[in-house]
């Protein structure tokens, strides 16, 4: 009975201690759990970017769920190596850790992939201080002079080294540069050299219908109309006006110093153009509320280059064409600021095979093996671009795309 009594004593401490060392435990494998997921996933992201620069086909996959499976025991054993036979105690821990990984080849992923970037994202991630020409770069495919205008295409394979004088002289050209010019530097140079590029939010008002005397405003079938969402009757001159306010949001690109207005105000829209030329009355780049003026049917739409935005499938095969200039020698650089009014002219995007002073990521693909240097401000930036590829690829998913069954599970 004694003996039973001390077992007890010895093993109520030790049932504490497995608690203690159990959540310690589960703090630990959950940030190696973090870890792992973190080089599969920059390990498959650089990857499809190296089958996209090869033309090959692009295949995503996701750790649905990670099982952990803990057990501790405790109990008293004997040291048979003492002729005594001192009783000691034992504290055990077992870990055994499964994988669900689940192929991401559903309707819908593959819908998102092919969809436009939300043009919402270009404010957001410039307030996040993300520079102006990486995030052109990225995410713009194409500028358009709309009917009869020029026609200017993000490709890598336009890229051609140029020197200071020979860039600043194809930037004042703009979409007009002409080769060795890269036309879309030229634009993006031209659209950047003022300064950095502001976003203002407003009400837009905009005209429904023409003006209206004072009894054609005060007619049953207009006052009906006020009591649909955001329509409102306002003076126009001698008049009233019925606008309908919506929310909306500019681009401004800054002008010449001196020039007025000193912003070009462009409007994003969610359907493509997204971004478009707009009228510049009423000051869109500093105002709360703006009216539009009424236009005619058959008025010409405003002059200025619109913007298309790319989707994830296309910013993917851009950093694979990216790549593979960059292997034939045209080094993909862009303008950053790196503060106190200095600039910048870090590498776009490079996977390297000799590896760099700092390496960061290290992928194995078709028998080589690639690094990615860490992120330098001043010379590359391929680390942040793939930092902001994955937040765009993320949100493609959805729980419901992930796969609960037909997974492989992997146990250790």
């Amino acid at each position: 009975m004694r003996i039973r009594l001390l077992a007890f004593a010895f093993l109520v401490p030790l049932v504490g201690l497995a608690g203690c060392s159990l959540g310690g435990t589960i703090a630990e494998h959950s940030i190696a759990y973090n870890g792992t997921m973190q080089a599969a996933t920059d390990t498959l992201l650089v990857t499809n970017i190296l089958r996209a620069r090869d033309g090959a086909p692009l295949h995503f996959s996701t750790i649905g769920a990670i099982h952990g499976s803990f057990n501790l025991s405790a109990g008293l054993g004997y040291d048979l190596s003492q002729s005594a036979g001192a009783t000691q105690p034992a504290l055990l821990a077992a870990s055994n850790p499964s994988f669900d990984i689940g192929p991401l080849d559903r309707q819908e992923f593959a819908r998102g992939l092919l969809r436009p970037i939300d043009p919402v994202l270009l404010r957001l991630l410039s307030d996040r201080g993300l520079p102006d020409q990486l995030l052109l770069y990225l995410l713009v495919s194409k500028f358009d002079e709309g009917p009869g205008g020029r026609f200017v295409v993000n490709d890598p394979r336009a890229r051609h080294p140029l020197d200071e004088a020979a860039r600043r002289a194809c930037a004042e050209a703009g979409a007009a540069a002409r080769p060795p010019c890269d036309p879309f530097q030229s634009v993006v140079d031209n659209l950047t050299r003022f300064g950095p590029l502001r976003f203002n939010g407003y009400t837009r008002l905009i005209p429904l219908g023409p003006p209206l005397s004072r009894a054609e405003a005060s007619a049953p079938e207009r006052l009906a109309m006020l009591k649909e969402t955001g329509v409102s009757l306002r003076r126009l001159g001698n008049g009233w006006q019925l606008y309908r306010a919506v929310n909306q949001l500019v681009i401004c690109v800054p002008g010449r110093p001196g020039s007025a207005p000193p912003f070009t105000a462009l409007a994003l829209d969610n359907e493509p153009p997204q971004v478009s030329p707009m009228t510049q009355e009423g000051d869109p780049c500093n105002a709360d509320e703006v009216a539009d003026r009424p236009i005619p049917a058959g008025h010409a739409a405003a002059k200025g280059l619109a913007w298309y935005l790319r989707s994830v499938d296309e910013l993917l095969h851009y950093l694979g064409a990216v790549q593979r200039r960059e292997e034939e020698g045209a080094e993909y650089r862009v303008s950053v600021p790196l503060g106190a009014g200095r600039q910048g002219r870090p590498r776009l995007f490079r996977l390297w095979q000799a590896q760099p002073a700092r390496p960061h990521i290290a992928v194995d693909y078709a028998g080589q093996r690639w690094f990615v240097a860490a992120q330098d401000d001043a010379e590359d930036q391929t680390l942040r671009v793939l930092a902001l590829t994955t937040q765009l690829l993320n949100l493609q998913k959805s729980a419901g795309e992930i796969p609960s069954s037909g997974t492989l599970r992997l146990v250790r």
